[in-house]
């Protein structure tokens, strides 16, 4: 039986957080199951699914990242979880990309109106750009659920960018392969 566990690391970025980590998780015998990392500023994170197939004691599993804790000067949680096999329903994935002047609100309302037509972020990124840093770019990708019209999201978002003053688009993710 497998066991899962979910891993964030936040520091400030420099050579060797990855390896470090990998480290670890290489001498308890961890399998890398799902990963993301991204840079945010100076700011890298990563968060990790691992799995293995005997139990790890969470205060064993802590102590062993204490190296890489210390020497990188690293935030490192653990949490075990559980992860089933179920068959989600069939959606379709989108991306969304918001651009233009920054403004206070455009994630909430943004987010807020795909929540209330249960469309699930599986991914969001933000930043701020241009010489000025004064243009915002919010992109997601999206789940949505059979019964939402797509025509309806597009009236919902076009609705927040005019209140807004920004752009945005939308497009199918045709495959879903990394």
């Amino acid at each position: 039986m497998k066991h899962y566990y979910a891993l964030t690391v936040i520091g400030k970025d420099k050579p060797g957080i990855v390896s470090s980590v990998a480290k670890v998780l290489y001498e308890w015998d961890f399998n890398i199951e799902d990963s993301s990392s991204t840079l945010l500023r100076d700011q890298f994170s990563m968060i990790l699914i691992v799995s293995t197939e005997k139990e790890v004691g969470l205060i064993d599993l802590k102590k062993a990242f204490a190296k890489a804790r210390k020497d990188l000067q690293l935030s490192i949680s653990v949490r075990k979880i559980e992860v089933l096999d179920e068959q989600k329903p069939q959606t379709k994935h989108y991306m969304i990309s918001i651009y233009g002047s920054d403004k206070k609100g455009i994630v909430y309302k943004t987010t807020k109106a795909l929540s209330d037509l249960d469309i699930n972020i599986v991914d969001l990124k933000t930043r701020v750009s241009g010489a000025k840093k004064d243009i915002y770019i919010m992109i997601l990708e999206v789940e949505v659920p059979p019964k939402v019209n797509i025509g309806k999201v597009n009236e919902i978002l076009d609705d927040i960018v005019k209140e807004m003053g920004v752009d945005f688009s939308i497009r199918p993710v045709e495959s879903y392969n990394i």
